[in-house]
């Protein structure tokens, strides 16, 4: 385990036209911190070519790990090995689809740096607009 470093863990599937905006805005975030960071990127056997952009984005940059499950396993079985991979002190589960903003990490962050165990986040309002657009289809 490394202090001061931020491991994002993202489960991933069928993500391929939305991942690396995720990673794109979490490079953005940790541009100007005083943490170093990795991101643990799992595919859990998409059936896009979702491998293929996680492994050009593990490529890319040194601080990306790619794992390539080999079935679907669901959301919960992929963080909990994307977990084994990570070695910051601080874990950050985020979604693959940009849903949940990387912009609010320091604000649970600063929550651990004044002695809480674990944080978690709540929307206070969910957007419905994705739904609505679906029912219209």
């Amino acid at each position: 385990m490394t202090q001061n470093k931020l491991s994002f863990v993202i489960p991933c599937y069928n993500s391929s036209q939305t991942i690396e905006n995720v990673v794109n805005n979490i490079f953005t975030v940790m541009s100007d911190k005083q943490y170093d960071f990795e991101i643990v990127l799992i595919n859990d056997c998409s059936t896009d070519n979702l491998w293929a952009v996680i492994f050009s984005l593990a490529q890319e940059y040194s601080n990306i790990t790619a794992i390539n499950l080999s079935k679907n396993f669901g959301q919960h079985a992929a963080l909990m090995a994307g977990f084994s991979y990570t070695i910051g002190s601080i874990i950050v589960c985020l979604d693959d689809d940009g849903q949940t903003s990387p912009s609010q990490v320091f604000t649970l962050v600063d929550k651990l740096n004044e002695g809480y165990d674990a944080v978690f986040a709540a929307y206070s309002e969910k957007s419905m607009i994705l739904l609505e657009i679906l029912a219209v289809i």
